[in-house]
């Protein structure tokens, strides 16, 4: 660590590693990720702040795979205290995590989902750091930043049309103004048994009772998509 230069974020460092005070978090002051970690630059490369104390103020870590482990849970606010960090393996820190409710979610659970701005960061970074570092910084496993880097995830658009809060929003807006799941489909620009579907998710039911014409344009949909499914079935 004598080499690694005299920058002002290593500096700083060097000053509050003997920071005597448990109770709370020290934050990095200097330029931060959009993931909330703090980043040092020096000699020309770059490092992740908590790391780079907990290397100042505990020493190596036993192996190139451990990482620097927040106690606090609050690494994603740019703590750097050294009494909160300790080396840990991955799967250890990903406990750590799943305790303090900082393990990566989504609306598909614990495994989480990267946003397209993530993304981009990540193949930026990909130019400068190596896979474990990355993994480090965004809380993820290295495989799945290995993934990424060769394409293997996220290599184009999403198929899928997920559902946002502003096509909810209108869903209920729709059902107060008393619309059938016809009209709600037709205003919201989606498939008529989406809608329907995504309104009994939402605990939600047509503003109207059900006519005949209602269910009958559902039998349609759903025949046709059978007879598509047919078609691409004779298809190959």
């Amino acid at each position: 660590m004598a080499n690694r230069g005299d920058g002002l974020g290593y500096r700083w460092l060097l000053d509050h590693r003997s920071y005597p005070h448990e109770e709370w978090c020290l934050i990095w002051p200097l330029f931060r990720h959009a993931n909330g970690r703090g980043v040092v630059g020096l000699n020309g490369k770059t490092y992740r702040a908590h790391r780079m104390m907990c290397q100042l103020a505990h020493g190596e870590p036993p192996t190139p795979e451990h990482q620097a482990a927040h106690s606090c849970g609050n690494g994603h606010l740019g703590c750097v205290n050294p009494k909160h960090l300790s080396w840990k393996t991955a799967s250890e820190n990903l406990m750590d995590c799943a305790a303090h409710g900082t393990h990566p979610k989504s609306r598909f659970g614990a495994k989480g989902q990267f946003d397209p701005s993530q993304i981009d960061e990540i193949r930026e970074l990909l130019k400068t750091h190596t896979h474990r570092e990355i993994a480090e910084m965004f809380g993820a496993n290295q495989t799945t930043i290995g993934n990424i880097a060769t394409g293997r995830f996220y290599s184009g658009p999403r198929k899928i049309k997920f559902w946002t809060q502003e096509e909810d929003d209108k869903i209920r807006d729709c059902v107060k103004r008393g619309l059938s799941f016809r009209e709600m489909a037709k205003e919201i620009g989606r498939p008529e048994a989406g809608v329907t579907g995504r309104a009994y998710r939402l605990g939600l039911k047509s503003g109207r009772p059900a006519t005949r014409e209602d269910y009958s344009s559902v039998r349609r949909y759903l025949a046709e998509r059978h007879s598509l499914a047919l078609r691409q079935g004779d298809s190959r």
